[in-house]
C-alpha cells in the first residue's frame, strides 16, 4: 500500500471509497417520480393514439357531409318544380266567331248623303233640321220610337210639322238588337229583304194597298236598314224620294 504523501489529508473511513446508501424515504420519492413520469407518458401515448384514430373518421364524416350537401336529394318522382306544367288544352270552336265590322257614326247630316241626293233634297225647299221637328224620329211605331228617343244617334229632318217631310235617324246598336227590331217590323206588316250586305225593311202606313186609301191621297211609310252595328230608320210623308235609303247606304258603306 502506498503511503499518503505529505500535505495530503488522510481519508477517514467514511470518505475513503465508501458509497453512501440511500435512505428509505429517498427511494420512495424516486419511485413516485418514475411512476408519475411513466403515467404521463402512457397517457400521452393513449391520447395520441385516440387522436390518430379519430382523425380519419372525422375527415370521412366531413367528406360524406360535403358530398351529401353537394348532391341533390334523390326521389322516386320529380319535384313540383321539375315536373313540366301541363298546358291548358286549346278550346276548339266548331266555327270561328266572325268579327262584326263597325261603322263610325257621322256627325253632320251632309255626310250621310251623296252630292246629288243632297242637292235634290235642297231643291225641295224643305228646311234641314228645323227645331220644330227636333223631337221626331224615323219611325211611327211606338216601341221603336222609344228606342230611338233613348239612342237617337244622328237625326236629320227635312220639312216642317205637316204632311210633307222626312225624318231619319242613323244610330249604332248591338247587331243582336237588330234582330228584335226586325221582328217588330215584320209583326207590323213590314217586308224585309237582304240587300247591300244588310237587311232592308219597308213598311207602308198610308198608301196603295192600305184600307180606305184612294189615288191622290197623302202617303206615308218607313224604311229601315240594318248592317253591321248600324240602324238607319226613316219615316217619310208624301215626299218619298226614290233611292233615298239606298243612297245613304252607299254613302256610309262606299
Amino acid at each position: 500500500m502506498t503511503e499518503p504523501g505529505p500535505g495530503t489529508d488522510p481519508l477517514t473511513p467514511e470518505d475513503a471509497g465508501q458509497v453512501v446508501e440511500p435512505t428509505r424515504d429517498s427511494k420512495r420519492t424516486t419511485w413516485i417520480i418514475v411512476a408519475a413520469v411513466g403515467a404521463l407518458v402512457v397517457i400521452a401515448l393513449v391520447v395520441w393514439a385516440l387522436v390518430v384514430r379519430a382523425a380519419p373518421a372525422g375527415h370521412a364524416d366531413a367528406s360524406a357531409s360535403a358530398t351529401a350537401s353537394a348532391s341533390p336529394p334523390s326521389s322516386s318522382s320529380p319535384t313540383a318544380s321539375e315536373t313540366p306544367s301541363a298546358s291548358p288544352s286549346p278550346v276548339v270552336s266548331s266555327s270561328p266567331s266572325p268579327t262584326v265590322p263597325t261603322l263610325e257614326l257621322p256627325t253632320d247630316c251632309s255626310a250621310i248623303y251623296s252630292g246629288p241626293m243632297f242637292a235634290s233634297l235642297r231643291a225641295l225647299q224643305l228646311p234641314l233640321n228645323d227645331p220644330s221637328l227636333a223631337d221626331e224620329t224615323g219611325t211611327a211605331i211606338p216601341e221603336l220610337d222609344t228606342l230611338l228617343r233613348a239612342n237617337p244617334g244622328l237625326h236629320c229632318s227635312w220639312g216642317l210639322p205637316s204632311e210633307l217631310g222626312i225624318n231619319t235617324n242613323v244610330t249604332l246598336i248591338d247587331p243582336a238588337a237588330a234582330q228584335n227590331i226586325e221582328a217588330t217590323l215584320v209583326a207590323r206588316g213590314a217586308t224585309c229583304e237582304e240587300k247591300d250586305d244588310g237587311t232592308l225593311c219597308t213598311l207602308v202606313h198610308v198608301g196603295p194597298g192600305i184600307e180606305d186609301w184612294a189615288e191622290g191621297d197623302p202617303q206615308a211609310g218607313e224604311n229601315h236598314f240594318f248592317r253591321d252595328n248600324a240602324w238607319i230608320a226613316t219615316h217619310w210623308s208624301t215626299v218619298e224620294m226614290n233611292g233615298y235609303t239606298p243612297d245613304i247606304v252607299h254613302t256610309l258603306w262606299p
